[in-house]
């Protein structure tokens, strides 16, 4: 597996977990957990950017 198929699947691993912290906030009832699941959320939103940035550099370094 080179370099862009392990950021493609990381960028996936982002994504489910923004998914499943999305989920668990809509259905926190304690706001406090509730605004907690929505910042991670967030970060996963984050990394998911971060990894988008370097899938880009690394496609246009390598000619694609």
């Amino acid at each position: 597996m080179g370099i862009i198929d392990l950021i493609e699947s990381a960028i996936e691993d982002e994504q489910e977990a923004q998914r499943k912290y999305a989920g668990a906030a809509a259905s926190a009832k304690d706001p406090e957990v509730k605004a907690f699941f929505e910042q991670m959320a967030r970060e996963e939103r984050a990394h998911e950017r971060r990894l988008r940035e370097r899938l880009i550099a690394i496609k246009l370094l390598q000619g694609e």
